[in-house]
């Protein structure tokens, strides 16, 4: 069942954040860091995100069978937080939801757990300090890893 981003999500690292991480005390860059913010976020978020879960607060719509129990839905993209609204469609016997999902904001702040923030910003660190795809500063060119799969590993919904 395809799923449908309705209202795209909070952000899971604050620009601030990023830029402690980075060790940048300057405004010159903060359009590029923000972006590689929301660069390393895409990567995991979503139901386009390698994690296969909602992280930042979002609405997500989802198709159900209509003679499937509500408490027997399933909803995709963990973890869905409430439901939102629900259409039936009786010519495909169908239930369009729209329902949340993600971690929420508290007092502003993102609560998905620390190892995911903290893997954003190793990402985020890899992508602002080497900014082409490979490294040549060895033997061999070589693909830089981004050393943030053990810490994403535990969160990660394997289907």
């Amino acid at each position: 069942m395809p799923v449908t981003v309705v209202t795209p999500p909070a952000p899971i690292v604050a620009l601030d954040d990023a830029k402690a991480h980075l060790r940048a005390d300057h405004a010159d860059e903060d359009a590029l860091i923000g972006a590689l913010v929301e660069t390393a976020t895409a990567w995991l978020d979503g139901p386009d995100g390698w994690l296969g879960r909602a992280l930042g607060e979002q609405v997500l719509e989802t198709t159900f069978p209509a003679d499937l129990e509500p408490d027997d839905w399933v909803y995709p993209y963990p973890p869905a937080t409430g439901l939102v609204d629900e259409t039936p469609d009786p010519e495909s016997n169908t239930v369009t939801v729209r329902y949340r999902a993600g971690y929420p904001l508290v007092d502003g702040r993102s609560t998905v757990p620390a190892p995911i923030r903290h893997a954003i910003l190793l990402m985020v660190g890899h992508l602002y300090g080497s900014r082409d795809g490979v490294t040549t500063t060895a033997a061999q060119p070589a693909v830089l890893p981004l050393g943030v799969e053990a810490l994403l590993a535990l969160y990660r919904v394997w289907g």
